[in-house]
């Protein structure tokens, strides 16, 4: 199942590139609520390893592409803090309706990423999880983050979405194996 954790960064944007923290390593979560169980997470420093074909997308929506590491308009560098990101937005419609809402601040440079784990490690008490190890699948730029006030933040998502969500991964990891 893909997990997804939003949070709030403070992007640069000069010219049309975009640059950021796309997930912050050892801090805290806000509570997730995922498959009947209640818990915190941090990811471990370095936990998304070598990275593939990742792609930043808006809101998650694969029709909705920013830019591509296979491309190179996407750059991914883990750091001790996390993982940053620099991306070069196209000369699209999309690129520049994204460009002039972070710059007027109606898009305050919330970040949210998509990853399978691979290894975790647990608490006794199984309340505190920490990612050791995951597969990164994609990186968004989102319109709400779920918990916008803090560094690390989570989302709950209903079942309709997961599933969408789901259904739309495994499209693109069957395409993945074709190519």
């Amino acid at each position: 199942m893909i997990s997804r954790r939003d949070f709030t960064s403070s992007p640069a944007v000069e010219g049309r590139t975009l640059t950021g923290i796309a997930a912050v390593y050892g801090q805290p979560s806000r509570l997730i609520r995922e498959q009947g169980r209640s818990f915190t997470e941090r990811i471990a420093p370095g936990a998304f390893g070598t990275v593939g074909d990742v792609k930043l997308y808006y809101n998650h929506d694969a029709s909705m592409p920013l830019a591509r590491t296979q491309s190179g308009t996407l750059k991914l560098d883990s750091r001790a803090d996390g993982l940053h990101y620099t991306a070069t937005l196209p000369e699209t419609t999309l690129g520049n309706d994204v460009r002039e809402l972070l710059t007027r601040g109606d898009l305050t440079g919330a970040m949210s990423f998509g990853f399978f784990v691979t290894k975790d490690t647990w608490s006794p008490d199984r309340t505190e999880r920490t990612v050791n190890a995951a597969t990164l699948v994609e990186v968004s730029l989102v319109q709400d983050a779920a918990y916008p006030q803090t560094n690390s933040s989570l989302r709950h998502v209903d079942a309709a979405l997961d599933a969408a969500v789901i259904a739309r991964l495994e499209l693109h990891i069957q395409r993945m194996n074709h190519v």
